[in-house]
Formats: C-alpha cells, sequence, structure tokens
C-alpha cells in the first residue's frame, strides 16, 4: 500500500506541475548574450549602410503625420502635397540646424585673433633698437658648427648685449613671420578636416533625405505586402508596434527639443549675466547635446565653465559651474520627469548602457540613435511573445501588464 501511494503520489504531483514559465534559462540568456555580440559587430562593419538607414526610418516616423494631414484634405489629384509638405518640414529643420552653426562658426572667428594680429603683437625688426637708442646687439647665429658657430660665439660673450636678446630682438620680425606661417598652416590642415567632415555629412543626409522621400511614398505599399504574407495576427503586431514606435519617436523628439531649448536659453542667461564669451556657441551646443542621454549634460555643463576658466578668472568659472549645476539639477531631475514621464517607457540604466553600446557601434550618430532605437526595441519585443521577458528587462516596468500598458497605443 505503501508503494501504491508513493507512486499515486508521485503522479499526483507530476500531475499538478506548475505551468511553463516564460523565464530563459541559463543557456539561453548566454546564448542571447553571444548573439548580442555578433549582432553588434555585423552591425558596427555595416554602418555606413544601416545608419542611413535607421535614419531614415526614424525621421519617416516622426514626419508621417504631416503627411497624412496634408494628403487627408486634398483631392486625389493633389495627394502628393502630403509627402512634399513632409519634406519641406525635413527641409527646414536641416536649414535651420546650418544655420545656427554658420553663425556660431562666425562667433568662434570673431572671437579669435587673425594671423595678423598675432605678427603685430609679436616684436618687429628695430623696435628693440629704437627703444634702446639704435644700438644693436648681435644675433646668435642659426647655422651648424663652423666660422659662422665661432662668430656666435664671440657674439655671445660681447660686453655690448647679451646673445638671447640680441636673438630676440634682431629676429623678431623672422619669429613674427614664421608664426604666422605657422598658423596659417595649422588653420589650412583643420580648414581641410572640416571640409571632408562637411563633405562626409552632406553625402549622408543627401542618402538620408532620398531615403526618408521612398518610405514615405511606399509606406502603403510595403504595409499590403507584409498583410498579404504575414498572418493576421502576425500583421497586427507588426502594425501595431510601428504605430506606438511613431508615437514614442515623435513624443521624444519634440520634448527633447521643447527642454533643449528651455536648458539652452537658461545657459545663454546665465553666461551672459558674466560676461562670457561665445553665448550662441554654449546655446547651440547644450540644445544638440541636450539629444544624448547623461553624458551631453555633462559635457554641455563643463565645456563654457572650462572657457570661463581660462578667459576669465577661477571665482568666476566657480559661480558660472554652480549656476549650471542647478540648471542641470532642476531640469534634469524635476522637470524632464514630469514633462517626459513614461512616454520612453526604458529604464534609465538600460538608456546609459545603450549610450555606450551603441556609440561603440556607430560613434557619434549610434550616440544620437540610442534612445530611439532601444525605444524600439523595446516595443517590438513587447509585441513578440518569445522577446517579451526581454523587452521587460529593458523597460522601466517590473510586470507584463504594466509592459503590455506602456507599448500599446495611445
Amino acid at each position: 500500500m505503501a508503494d501504491g501511494s508513493e507512486v499515486a503520489g508521485a503522479t499526483a504531483r507530476s500531475g499538478t506541475r506548475a505551468p511553463p514559465s516564460d523565464r530563459p534559462d541559463i543557456r539561453t540568456v548566454l546564448l542571447a548574450l553571444i548573439a548580442l555580440v555578433v549582432i553588434g559587430w555585423g552591425l558596427r562593419a555595416t554602418g555606413a549602410v544601416v545608419i542611413p538607414l535607421v535614419s531614415s526610418i526614424l525621421i519617416a516616423l516622426a514626419v508621417m503625420p504631416v503627411r497624412d494631414r496634408v494628403r487627408d484634405r486634398m483631392p486625389d489629384k493633389l495627394k502628393w502635397l502630403g509627402v512634399t509638405s513632409a519634406m519641406a518640414l525635413i527641409l527646414l529643420v536641416v536649414a535651420l540646424f546650418f544655420g545656427a552653426l554658420w553663425l556660431a562658426a562666425q562667433q568662434v572667428i570673431a572671437e579669435f585673433p587673425s594671423g595678423e594680429e598675432i605678427a603685430q603683437m609679436l616684436p618687429q625688426d628695430g623696435s628693440e633698437d629704437e627703444a634702446s637708442g639704435g644700438d644693436t646687439a648681435p644675433a646668435l647665429p642659426l647655422s651648424l658648427p663652423g666660422d659662422g658657430a665661432e662668430a656666435g660665439a664671440e657674439a655671445f660673450s660681447d660686453g655690448e648685449g647679451s646673445g638671447l636678446e640680441g636673438m630676440l630682438s634682431g629676429s623678431g620680425g623672422d619669429l613674427a613671420s614664421r608664426m604666422a606661417s605657422g598658423m596659417a598652416s595649422v588653420l589650412g590642415s583643420v580648414a581641410t578636416t572640416v571640409l571632408n567632415s562637411a563633405v562626409g555629412l552632406g553625402s549622408a543626409l543627401v542618402i538620408i533625405f532620398f531615403f526618408t522621400l521612398l518610405i514615405l511614398i511606399e509606406s502603403g505599399d510595403w504595409r499590403r505586402k507584409i498583410a498579404t504574407i504575414t498572418h493576421p495576427r502576425d500583421e497586427w503586431r507588426l502594425t501595431e508596434s510601428a504605430e506606438v514606435i511613431a508615437q514614442k519617436i515623435r513624443a521624444y523628439l519634440l520634448i527633447r527639443a521643447a527642454l533643449g531649448v528651455i536648458t539652452a536659453a537658461l545657459y545663454g542667461l546665465w553666461l551672459w549675466f558674466f560676461g562670457a564669451g561665445l553665448i550662441l556657441v554654449w546655446v547651440i551646443l547644450t540644445f544638440l547635446l541636450n539629444f544624448i542621454p547623461t553624458v551631453g549634460s555633462i559635457i554641455a555643463g563643463l565645456l563654457p565653465v572650462i572657457y570661463v576658466f581660462m578667459t576669465q578668472d577661477i571665482g568666476t568659472a566657480v559661480a558660472v559651474g554652480l549656476g549650471i549645476l542647478v540648471i542641470e539639477q532642476v531640469m534634469g531631475n524635476y522637470v524632464d520627469p514630469k514633462v517626459e514621464g513614461k512616454r520612453v517607457s526604458v529604464s534609465p540604466l538600460v538608456v546609459l548602457v545603450g549610450l555606450l553600446a551603441w556609440s561603440w557601434i556607430w560613434g557619434i550618430p549610434g550616440a544620437l540613435l540610442a534612445v530611439p532605437v532601444t525605444v524600439a526595441l523595446v516595443v517590438l519585443g513587447a509585441h513578440v511573445p518569445v522577446l517579451r521577458p526581454w523587452a521587460l528587462l529593458l523597460s522601466d516596468r517590473t510586470d507584463m501588464k504594466g509592459l503590455k500598458d506602456a507599448t500599446r497605443p495611445d
């Protein structure tokens, strides 16, 4: 009887086993980590193609409401105005961006002295002679050892003047000309680097522009293709995922732009109060770096403080730094969470880790795309059952119900 009861108990226990859990085991975790590393290397190797494509998709999702609103109000023959208006908005934003950069560059150029001004600040030929009543001191020659070197040694030991003083006074014009030519060479190399970077940026923007244009034109056709080749349930998941991603990216960009404008204005006013230079440069940098989480705010705060320290004094630099610290604390710890709230739905720790990972993969473009791409991964994972546990780990929610509520359309 005991054996039968044990068997029955074992059967009962086996019959009441817990339902299968969605939690991945350790082997799945390790395989997923290896897959992430391989995918990261692949994305890094194909960055020249993937970066413009991903940027175009995100930009298209952001401006699609403009296209749809204009297109819905137009007759059939003028439906093309929807895409035209969306692309015009993109061009307007790009024009404002480059216009601001041009103004900032003009301020930087005006702030620093030119080569001629530097040459005028250096001692010129005969300036020291006139000041000393016309007496000249022999200069130390720069030739190799020989007769000239011996003459230079005699001149150096001459009682009429020091050889070092003669070198400084007699060759002041030569030194000025060498300094001017050296600065011209440095400026030429910098200009070449800037020109190459501008050409590369311009090429990337052209590619992104046409990618975005084609996506806006063919988005409806691709939706119908996906509906044809997929199961209705899968098609619904993809459609809802795209809608949620578009909503979250638009909200993120608008919030970051608004907070960037406010933060940049506060920076500019505080720096203007202390008489700092290059205010327009710091305002533009603050606005742009606002789109890079955490690290962008640190860089935007440190650069003007270092500049004030170098151009004014340490007391003013400390005062500027304290004011910027207060601005960042208020904007980052109070205003930002209140305004942005749960719209992004990504853990702050994941945002920072994602920033480092995407920066390693794609560099500066990866830092700018880190949050939108991570948000897209969370939304896509939440709509695929096998990826839902991973989406929960990346999100700021603690249960599946919260994840589902955070990744559904508004």
